[in-house]
């Protein structure tokens, strides 16, 4: 458990890193300000929202004992990857372009276009190579929350072929309170007037989806911040919002259960008073999908988020988590993945 002199001992680290199709990426690591970290983690958030609304729980995760190297990156139409971008004359810019490098600015009204899981799964990818790098033979996990939860499973799931050589460098995927259903059930005729409109080509149009920010968490500040936040006003594109839709749907399959490797632990975990996404959802998927190592942890009585839950929620899941990732960092010298990819 660690206490607050502990967390003292953790540096952070923000700036841009130009992405895939010239997009300059808004990221941030936390990591152990002495020593080497124990396992590195890319992370990838929720919908509506930006990195820096974990803060407080990454300082957990990189301090003693724990140790953990966390990133994590504002994703398309989010944060300060869309929604406050970087600047044309910033000094990273210049610098990519003097390099030779195609550099894509974010224009206005990008918040919410995201691309859907086209653009969210390779994104993640890269991602995840980048670290592999970084990591230098340390074990490096894939974590997802809500929506980026879905997606996570999704980049498994979907089609592993196709990201057969990312899923190799993975020592274990965690997955917090994913989407793959609503808590409540949709609207059916709005459903389909968006898939629709997707069809018919306008996928990039953004809408308002209003969320109960009471729900994140029983901690009322947790609302209060959300609501006085200008990256968190809920808006988002057609598409996107189609590939949640749907992707939860194929998520919530025999397809997808089959599809996950076998031998690629997984820590799933759901706040089991959650009313945004439905945990009896992550529950199945845990219970049916095919790998032989995983781990379904249902947090009785916490919201949607409970990496923001009132004490000691947070720190109980920082231990939950940093166990099960110091548990799977035995392996580090070939990852699990690569046995059946």
């Amino acid at each position: 458990m660690a206490t607050i002199a502990e967390q003292s001992k953790v540096s952070s680290q923000e700036g841009y890193v130009l992405g895939l199709e010239g997009t300059p990426f808004f990221t941030k690591r936390w990591f152990p300000t002495t020593g080497e970290p124990d396992a590195y983690v890319v992370f990838v958030h929720g919908f509506a929202e930006h990195i820096q609304r974990y803060d407080a729980y990454f300082r957990l995760l990189a301090a003693p004992p724990h140790n953990i190297h966390v990133f994590a990156y504002d994703k398309r139409g989010h944060g300060r990857t869309s929604i406050k971008p970087l600047e044309a004359g910033a000094s990273e810019a210049a610098a990519w372009k003097a390099e030779g490098k195609d550099v894509k600015l974010e224009g206005k009204n990008a918040r919410g276009k995201n691309g859907g899981w086209a653009k969210a799964l390779p994104d993640m990818a890269y991602f995840v190579k980048q670290e592999h790098e970084r990591a230098n033979g340390k074990p490096l996990f894939l974590y997802g929350h809500s929506m980026g939860g879905g997606e996570t499973l999704g980049f498994v799931t979907r089609d592993p072929t196709a990201h057969a050589d990312t899923l190799a460098l993975l020592n274990g995927v965690i997955v917090s309170g994913p989407y793959i259903k609503s808590a409540i059930p949709l609207s059916t005729i709005q459903v389909k007037v968006g898939l629709l409109a997707v069809q018919l080509g306008l996928g990039n149009m953004t809408i308002k989806t209003p969320l109960d920010a009471d729900a994140f968490s029983h901690d009322p500040e947790v609302a209060e911040k959300v609501l006085k936040d200008t990256m968190c006003e809920p808006t988002g594109s057609l598409k996107a919002i189609a590939d949640m839709i749907n992707g939860g749907q194929f998520l919530d399959t025999r397809a997808a259960w089959d599809s996950w490797p076998a031998t690629l632990p997984l820590l799933l975990y759901h706040g089991g008073a959650d009313s945004i996404c439905c945990a009896k959802a992550t529950v199945r998927f845990g219970d049916h999908c095919t790998a032989k190592d995983k781990t379904t942890k249902l947090l009785e009585g916490l919201f949607h988020e409970p990496h923001n839950e009132l004490a000691p929620e947070p720190v109980k899941l920082a231990d939950l988590v940093s166990g099960w990732i110091h548990k799977h960092t035995e392996r580090a010298g070939e990852s699990p993945a690569q046995a059946k990819l």
